[in-house]
């Protein structure tokens, strides 16, 4: 034991004496966590905050005035836009003749919309046919995002227009057989739980194999590098010590580096919600002490796993450049797992995929964001991750023993 914990500290000394991988280990994951999302929730709320001031420039061709039928009246266009603008707007009514001339303007993007109704709109309303309908257009630019959300928000206000309309051909209330109301059932916490489910799993898998192979691929390798290698394999020290130690190390390395990133990932949690808008706040999310538990030590086991199979690629590669090669597979993989399950609200109730290395993590995360973990599978994945890294680790003390592997013959 004593050897296993001089190999331990010969790591650890190395890495937290150096000022270089202790910013790169410790402090720029939460950093670069912090800072990319939230750069994203403030650019989303900023958008968001434009877009309500925004005032858009809307052209309105052919204006029609009031509509009658049988008795019954709908307002001028313009009037009924006034009456309930969708958003601030500056609206300009202009004739036909002008139109060449505004999508022009249009396409130079200094005017958002432009709304065409046929000459003869009013009288075809009136009329009451149905053999041609009159058609009416509206321009706007694709290039242009404010253009595209006036065109989006005047689309719903025609739409009603279409409906006041309407009501002057036939009793609009009569048309109401019933009403349809939407009566939310289930637990508004899981809800909530469902969005950071979505989210963390993706990002604490990747940071968690990012953070192990920060060190994990120097481990080994490294050594073969430097040629310090042979003088550590003639100590004392048995090589499955040797094996244990440097997997213990960065192990705690690891661990220390993947919490960092965890505390940056809760820093920048309340701009998640700014990226969900109109969602249930997420800042009211409340975790139990339990469930916390059950994603630390599903953290603990992975990082034990990521390490493992790292320090294997380190030991089987000549140099930390080959390492580095080799590990980048398992790193897509680890990605691919995480995105493959990201979309899916369901949480897989059957016992086999939290069997499945790397997969069985993301989809017991995913379960513990939303409270909906047992404690079944939580042991299920906790066993099988650790099953697999003694799998791991009695495959690299083998390496350690064999020559060929370790003086690259």
């Amino acid at each position: 034991m004593n050897n296993i914990w001089t190999i331990v500290k010969k790591e650890l000394k190395r890495v937290f004496t150096d000022k270089r991988i202790i910013f790169s280990l410790f402090l720029l994951p939460p950093l670069s966590i912090y800072l990319i999302y939230g750069l994203m929730g403030m650019s989303a709320e900023n958008e968001t905050k434009k877009e309500e001031e925004y005032t858009a420039i809307v052209y309105v061709v052919n204006s029609p005035e009031k509509i009658v039928n049988e008795e019954k009246e709908a307002k001028a266009f313009l009037e009924f836009l006034n009456a309930d603008l969708p958003m601030k707007s500056n609206i300009n009514p202009v004739s036909s003749n002008d139109l060449e001339d505004l999508i022009e303007r249009l396409k130079n993007q200094e005017i958002d919309l432009i709304i065409e109704f046929p000459e003869n709109f009013v009288n075809q309303v009136e009329e009451n046919t149905t053999d041609t309908l009159p058609k009416i257009n509206m321009y706007y630019n694709i290039n242009r995002t404010y253009s595209q959300s006036t065109y989006l928000k005047y689309t719903m206000t025609l739409s009603e227009y279409e409906t006041k309309i309407a009501g002057t051909r036939v009793d609009l209330d009569l048309l109401d057989v019933f009403e349809a109301v939407g009566a939310p059932q289930g637990d508004v916490e899981k809800a909530k739980g469902s969005i950071l489910g979505m989210i963390l799993p993706l990002l604490l898998v990747i940071y968690l194999m990012a953070g192990a192979m920060g060190i994990g691929i120097e481990s080994v390798a490294g050594e073969k590098e430097r040629g310090t290698i042979a003088t550590l394999l003639v100590t004392p020290i048995k090589r499955s010590q040797l094996a244990i130690g440097k997997i213990i190390s960065i192990a705690i390395i690891a661990v220390l580096s993947s919490l960092t990133s965890f505390l940056g990932l809760l820093a920048v949690l309340p701009q998640f919600a700014k990226l969900n808008e109109g969602s249930e706040s997420l800042e009211t999310v409340s975790y139990a002490i339990s469930d916390y538990g059950m994603i630390l030590t599903i953290m603990l086991a992975t990082v034990l796993f990521f390490v493992a199979l790292i320090v294997i690629v380190s030991t089987y590669s000549k140099s930390i450049k080959e390492a580095g090669t080799l590990v980048m597979p398992l790193y897509l993989v680890v990605m691919g797992a995480a995105f493959f399950n990201m979309f899916n609200q369901n949480i897989s109730k059957d016992y086999t995929n939290y069997l499945i290395p790397i997969y069985n993590v993301v989809v017991a995360l995913k379960a513990a964001f939303q409270f909906d973990l047992t404690v079944t599978n939580w042991l299920i994945t906790i066993g099988s991750t650790i099953g697999y890294t003694v799998v791991l680790i009695f495959l690299i003390q083998k390496m350690f023993r064999n020559e060929k592997i370790m003086f690259n013959k």
